[in-house]
């Protein structure tokens, strides 16, 4: 093999470490991305586990040097209103690619206004949510918006809200190719479905927390 095989050779090599690196990074968020989490208890659990249990804080394990890119606005029982106040304290500074702004709105708005009979009642509040998502467009137009489904909470009693996050689900689905913005969705609904998922039937648990963190990681950039 003479000199010019042996360069073209290293050219070779060294096109596929970077395209493989490439690729790598691709697949899922890294600690140069900046994390937003907008919404309920199911990206703010703190109240229902231990310190180091809950979605913020196995994203900050997950991402290393001390999670700084992880930014929780999220509050426990937040409905699709209180979000606003949310969106509010976000830095307009974040408003760049790098930043990935999840969002959990509607659980709460669901079981306080006890919809599970009213089709109509849910594709209002989905209209209400899907103003929301508007509004962080608006204010973060640069940023990626990825929008978290409804998981159903364990137990007999919450039944009776199947139908209504199954229609909110859907409403989702038709939505998430929208307006030329392509939105990615975290699939709770089929994600969290046992016992052990869940504190008191219906809060995010540890297993359930490092489900969430994982699958808001590997979300493809």
């Amino acid at each position: 093999m003479n000199y010019y095989q042996i360069g073209i050779a290293i050219i070779a090599i060294v096109v596929l470490i970077v395209c493989a690196f490439n690729k790598t990074v691709k697949e899922g968020l890294t600690n140069s991305d900046t994390i937003l989490l907008v919404g309920d208890s199911v990206l703010n659990n703190s109240n229902y586990v231990a310190f180091n249990e809950s979605v913020e804080s196995y994203l900050k394990e997950i991402n290393g040097g001390g999670g700084n890119n992880v930014y929780n606005y999220a509050q426990d029982g937040a409905t699709i209103t209180s979000c606003y106040s949310q969106l509010e304290k976000i830095p307009i500074d974040f408003n760049t690619s790098s930043t990935y702004i999840f969002i959990s709105a509607g659980g709460n708005n669901l079981l306080k206004d006890n919809v599970n009979v009213d089709p109509s009642i849910v594709t209002k509040l989905f209209n209400d949510y899907w103003n929301f998502i508007d509004s962080v467009k608006i204010k973060l137009p640069n940023a990626h918006i990825v929008i978290i489904n409804l998981y159903l909470p364990y137990g007999a009693r919450y039944q009776i809200y199947k139908s209504a996050v199954e229609q909110w689900n859907q409403l989702i689905v038709a939505n998430m190719d929208k307006d030329g913005v392509h939105y990615n969705v975290i699939d709770l609904h089929k994600a969290l479905t046992t016992p052990d998922d869940f504190v008191y039937d219906i809060e995010p648990s540890p297993t359930a927390a490092k489900k969430i963190a994982d699958a808001i990681n590997a979300t493809p950039q």
